[in-house]
């Protein structure tokens, strides 16, 4: 499957066009409602509750983003519909709510997040058994090498990239074969992910090709953005007010943000 156009062609709202500690907070549906007002891609985090539903939560644990707290695996969706995120008063959406709310009025990067080592291919199944009745663009990518294969055999017709960087919170194994990419051998993605703090690198450059663009995350500014457009050929943005979002193409190069803008963290 080839990467879509879109992909490349404008900076995408990492986890929606939040504002960080305001009305509109990361991975929230006030946060994708804003994108599709300003007719932006975005990009969300979909992982798997206790009872199985595929809900919008970053990371592992809720404690961050949430008033509560725990490991969204042992949490029903009972329970995690119950929580708030920041003070914003916005429930955890689960990934229908997502699609229903969309309705195909912009692109969506889907990003499956796995944490540990269950190998069950559960969470990949409901992914993709929701985004096969999706008429909307939207394109998956995730860290795991494992899920990116399972994605790319459940939804041939999306494409499916592979997310790698630093890699802090793996071990020593996984970071290695996270950020060198071995596994693009066998499982092929469409596209790549890297954390833009760690490009320029060599094996980035190596699996990069004319079929194969590469996304950079996150650029927090105008700096970062144009720095994105040198080493990649898109890149993840956020803290910049919808005013500010304004990306122009600029001769043999990618399009870069520009504009004034404040860092989301």
């Amino acid at each position: 499957m080839t990467a879509p156009d879109w992909l490349t062609s404008a900076p995408i709202a990492h986890r929606g066009l939040h504002d960080e500690g305001g009305a509109r907070p990361e991975n929230s549906l006030a946060a994708f409602a804003h994108a599709v007002s300003e007719e932006v891609p975005f990009e969300f985090d979909v992982q798997l509750s206790r009872d199985g539903v595929p809900v919008v939560v970053h990371d592992a644990d809720v404690a961050r983003t949430t008033s509560g707290a725990g490991l969204v695996c042992e949490l029903d969706w009972a329970r995690l519909r119950q929580l708030r995120i920041g003070e914003s008063g916005e429930p955890i959406p689960r990934l229908d709510d997502v699609l229903d709310a969309v309705d195909g009025k912009v692109p969506m990067v889907v990003d499956v997040r796995r944490w540990g080592f269950d190998r069950s291919s559960a969470l990949e199944r409901a992914v993709a058994d929701r985004l096969r009745g999706y008429s909307g663009a939207a394109v998956v990518q995730s860290f795991d090498p494992f899920a990116v294969a399972r994605l790319r055999r459940l939804l041939p017709d999306r494409a499916a990239g592979q997310a790698s960087g630093t890699l802090p919170s793996a071990g020593p194994l996984k970071t290695v074969l996270g950020r060198t990419m071995l596994t693009n051998a066998v499982v092929r993605p469409d596209f790549l992910t890297y954390e833009l703090s760690a490009l320029p690198d060599p094996f980035v450059s190596f699996w990069r090709g004319p079929q194969r663009p590469v996304l950079a995350y996150t650029a927090h500014s105008p700096a970062e953005a144009e720095r994105a457009a040198r080493l990649a050929d898109g890149c993840f943005f956020s803290g910049f007010t919808p005013e500010a979002r304004v990306c122009r193409p600029e001769p043999r190069r990618r399009r870069a943000c520009r504009g004034p803008g404040t860092p989301s963290r």
